[in-house]
Protein backbone atom coordinates (compact mmCIF):
# COMPACT_ATOMS: atom_id res chain seq x y z
CA UNK A 1 0.00 0.00 0.00
CA UNK A 2 2.40 2.59 1.21
CA UNK A 3 -0.32 5.28 1.28
CA UNK A 4 0.05 8.31 3.35
CA UNK A 5 -2.07 11.72 3.72
CA UNK A 6 -1.82 14.44 6.19
CA UNK A 7 -4.58 16.64 7.81
CA UNK A 8 -3.43 20.50 8.89
CA UNK A 9 -4.94 21.96 11.96
CA UNK A 10 -5.01 25.50 12.16
CA UNK A 11 -5.99 28.51 13.90
CA UNK A 12 -7.16 31.96 12.54
CA UNK A 13 -6.81 35.42 13.54
CA UNK A 14 -10.46 36.09 13.55
CA UNK A 15 -13.20 34.86 12.01
CA UNK A 16 -14.87 31.20 11.43
CA UNK A 17 -12.01 28.53 11.60
CA UNK A 18 -11.53 24.92 12.75
CA UNK A 19 -9.86 26.14 16.23
CA UNK A 20 -11.31 29.59 18.04
CA UNK A 21 -8.64 32.02 18.16
CA UNK A 22 -8.72 32.27 22.23
CA UNK A 23 -7.61 28.62 21.79
CA UNK A 24 -5.09 28.29 18.78
CA UNK A 25 -3.20 31.24 21.12
CA UNK A 26 -3.56 29.19 24.02
CA UNK A 27 -2.52 25.53 22.48
CA UNK A 28 0.25 27.77 20.72
CA UNK A 29 1.71 29.17 24.25
CA UNK A 30 1.09 25.40 26.03
CA UNK A 31 2.16 23.26 23.80
CA UNK A 32 4.39 24.75 21.35
CA UNK A 33 5.94 27.02 23.97
CA UNK A 34 5.93 25.73 26.84
CA UNK A 35 5.68 21.95 25.22
CA UNK A 36 3.36 20.47 27.68
CA UNK A 37 -0.18 18.89 26.96
CA UNK A 38 -3.30 20.58 26.79
CA UNK A 39 -6.19 17.97 26.61
CA UNK A 40 -9.30 19.67 27.44
CA UNK A 41 -11.23 16.31 27.44
CA UNK A 42 -15.04 15.75 28.82
CA UNK A 43 -15.43 14.57 32.01
CA UNK A 44 -18.14 12.02 31.10
CA UNK A 45 -15.88 10.28 28.20
CA UNK A 46 -17.10 7.24 27.00
CA UNK A 47 -13.62 6.14 24.93
CA UNK A 48 -9.91 6.75 25.51
CA UNK A 49 -7.79 7.21 22.37
CA UNK A 50 -4.32 6.66 23.19
CA UNK A 51 -2.40 8.44 22.39
CA UNK A 52 2.01 6.93 22.43
CA UNK A 53 4.98 8.60 22.81
CA UNK A 54 7.05 7.86 19.75
CA UNK A 55 10.19 9.72 19.04
CA UNK A 56 8.54 13.15 19.36
CA UNK A 57 5.23 12.70 17.88
CA UNK A 58 2.41 10.70 18.96
CA UNK A 59 0.86 6.78 17.48
CA UNK A 60 -3.28 6.73 18.07
CA UNK A 61 -4.42 3.72 19.45
CA UNK A 62 -8.57 3.06 19.89
CA UNK A 63 -7.93 0.99 23.32
CA UNK A 64 -5.39 0.13 25.24
CA UNK A 65 -1.63 -0.18 23.36
CA UNK A 66 -0.29 -2.48 25.46
CA UNK A 67 -2.80 -5.44 25.74
CA UNK A 68 -1.65 -8.52 23.80
CA UNK A 69 -4.08 -8.98 20.87
CA UNK A 70 -6.20 -12.21 21.50
CA UNK A 71 -5.35 -14.68 18.27
CA UNK A 72 -9.09 -16.20 16.52
CA UNK A 73 -9.42 -19.72 16.79
CA UNK A 74 -8.92 -21.83 13.67
CA UNK A 75 -12.62 -21.89 13.21
CA UNK A 76 -13.21 -18.19 13.45
CA UNK A 77 -10.43 -17.76 10.86
CA UNK A 78 -11.67 -20.66 8.33
CA UNK A 79 -15.41 -18.93 8.53
CA UNK A 80 -13.39 -15.52 7.98
CA UNK A 81 -11.88 -16.36 5.19
CA UNK A 82 -15.20 -17.56 3.77
CA UNK A 83 -14.74 -21.46 4.71
CA UNK A 84 -17.47 -23.76 6.21
CA UNK A 85 -15.79 -25.30 9.20
CA UNK A 86 -19.35 -28.17 9.18
CA UNK A 87 -18.83 -28.85 6.37
CA UNK A 88 -16.27 -31.69 4.60
CA UNK A 89 -16.32 -29.87 1.21
CA UNK A 90 -15.29 -26.71 2.33
CA UNK A 91 -12.75 -28.01 4.56
CA UNK A 92 -11.45 -30.09 1.79
CA UNK A 93 -11.28 -26.50 -0.24
CA UNK A 94 -9.52 -25.42 2.67
CA UNK A 95 -6.36 -27.92 3.12
CA UNK A 96 -5.49 -27.19 -0.73
CA UNK A 97 -5.70 -23.53 -0.54
CA UNK A 98 -4.22 -22.79 3.01
CA UNK A 99 -2.16 -25.44 3.83
CA UNK A 100 -0.87 -26.36 0.26
CA UNK A 101 -2.60 -29.88 0.00
CA UNK A 102 -3.13 -31.08 -3.78
CA UNK A 103 -6.66 -30.88 -5.38
CA UNK A 104 -8.11 -34.13 -5.28
CA UNK A 105 -6.03 -35.24 -2.42
CA UNK A 106 -6.57 -39.52 -2.19
CA UNK A 107 -8.33 -41.34 0.92
CA UNK A 108 -5.44 -42.26 2.44
CA UNK A 109 -4.99 -38.14 3.23
CA UNK A 110 -8.62 -37.86 3.89
CA UNK A 111 -7.08 -38.30 7.76
CA UNK A 112 -5.91 -34.76 7.35
CA UNK A 113 -9.38 -33.34 7.26
CA UNK A 114 -10.48 -35.23 10.63
CA UNK A 115 -7.24 -33.92 11.69
CA UNK A 116 -8.18 -30.26 10.94
CA UNK A 117 -11.37 -30.53 12.62
CA UNK A 118 -9.41 -31.67 16.05
CA UNK A 119 -8.02 -28.00 15.75
CA UNK A 120 -11.04 -25.99 15.18
CA UNK A 121 -11.15 -24.74 18.68
CA UNK A 122 -7.51 -23.87 18.90
CA UNK A 123 -5.77 -20.46 18.61
CA UNK A 124 -4.50 -20.33 14.83
CA UNK A 125 -0.25 -20.45 14.88
CA UNK A 126 1.77 -20.72 12.09
CA UNK A 127 1.42 -19.45 8.84
CA UNK A 128 -2.04 -18.78 9.30
CA UNK A 129 -1.43 -16.78 12.80
CA UNK A 130 1.49 -14.80 10.37
CA UNK A 131 -1.78 -14.20 7.86
CA UNK A 132 -4.29 -12.86 10.69
CA UNK A 133 -1.81 -10.21 11.82
CA UNK A 134 -0.60 -8.93 8.39
CA UNK A 135 -3.87 -8.87 6.96
CA UNK A 136 -6.33 -8.86 9.27
CA UNK A 137 -4.52 -7.25 12.77
CA UNK A 138 -2.44 -4.69 10.71
CA UNK A 139 -5.12 -3.41 8.47
CA UNK A 140 -8.30 -3.53 10.60
CA UNK A 141 -8.33 -4.80 14.10
CA UNK A 142 -5.31 -3.53 15.79
CA UNK A 143 -6.08 -0.28 18.24
CA UNK A 144 -4.13 1.74 15.89
CA UNK A 145 -5.45 0.14 12.88
CA UNK A 146 -8.99 1.12 14.58
CA UNK A 147 -8.11 4.44 15.63
CA UNK A 148 -6.91 5.65 11.78
CA UNK A 149 -10.52 4.19 10.64
CA UNK A 150 -12.59 5.37 13.58
CA UNK A 151 -10.57 9.18 12.44
CA UNK A 152 -10.88 8.77 8.90
CA UNK A 153 -14.73 8.45 8.59
CA UNK A 154 -15.10 11.52 11.33
CA UNK A 155 -15.54 15.01 9.32
CA UNK A 156 -12.33 16.56 11.08
CA UNK A 157 -11.57 19.43 8.99
CA UNK A 158 -15.09 20.62 9.82
CA UNK A 159 -15.27 21.84 5.94
CA UNK A 160 -13.08 24.87 6.70
CA UNK A 161 -10.33 26.37 4.46
CA UNK A 162 -6.88 27.23 5.76
CA UNK A 163 -5.25 30.01 6.84
CA UNK A 164 -3.60 32.01 9.75
CA UNK A 165 -1.11 29.67 11.85
CA UNK A 166 -0.55 26.33 11.72
CA UNK A 167 -0.89 24.33 14.68
CA UNK A 168 -0.44 20.24 13.89
CA UNK A 169 -0.28 17.39 11.49
CA UNK A 170 -2.50 14.19 11.42
CA UNK A 171 -0.78 12.01 9.41
CA UNK A 172 -2.92 8.89 7.67
CA UNK A 173 -0.55 6.10 6.75
CA UNK A 174 -1.82 3.02 5.35
CA UNK A 175 1.55 0.63 4.30
CA UNK A 176 4.71 2.70 6.21
CA UNK A 177 6.92 0.88 3.93
CA UNK A 178 6.89 -1.13 0.74
CA UNK A 179 5.20 -4.52 1.61
CA UNK A 180 3.88 -3.02 5.26
CA UNK A 181 0.29 -3.11 5.51
CA UNK A 182 0.76 -1.35 9.34
CA UNK A 183 -2.29 1.26 9.62
CA UNK A 184 -2.29 4.22 11.65
CA UNK A 185 -2.72 7.57 12.89
CA UNK A 186 0.97 9.55 13.79
CA UNK A 187 -0.54 13.06 15.64
CA UNK A 188 3.01 15.42 14.81
CA UNK A 189 3.26 16.62 18.58
CA UNK A 190 0.80 17.92 21.68
CA UNK A 191 -0.18 21.09 19.56
CA UNK A 192 -1.87 18.43 17.49
CA UNK A 193 -3.07 16.09 20.47
CA UNK A 194 -4.86 19.55 21.93
CA UNK A 195 -6.52 20.20 18.16
CA UNK A 196 -7.78 17.15 17.54
CA UNK A 197 -9.30 16.83 21.20
CA UNK A 198 -11.34 19.96 20.51
CA UNK A 199 -12.33 18.93 17.30
CA UNK A 200 -13.72 15.22 18.78
CA UNK A 201 -15.64 17.29 21.77
CA UNK A 202 -17.00 19.93 18.67
CA UNK A 203 -18.75 16.35 17.35
CA UNK A 204 -19.68 15.18 20.98
CA UNK A 205 -18.14 11.75 20.38
CA UNK A 206 -17.29 11.20 23.89
CA UNK A 207 -13.60 10.61 23.28
CA UNK A 208 -11.00 11.91 25.25
CA UNK A 209 -7.21 11.27 24.24
CA UNK A 210 -5.01 9.89 26.94
CA UNK A 211 -1.27 10.66 26.92
CA UNK A 212 1.03 7.43 27.62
Amino acid sequence: MNRRHFLSLSGLVSGGCLIPASLARRIRETCIGNAQPLILAPEQALTRLYAQDYYGSFLLHLGDPNIEPEYPTLREFIEDKGFDPKKDKSLRKYLVEWRGYEPGFNEKEEGAIWSLKEELDEAIDGSELNNWLEWDFELRKSPMAQAFHYLQDLPLDGGGEGGGFQLGDLGFVEGDRPGSNLTYVEAADLATLACLQHRLNELNEGVKIEIC
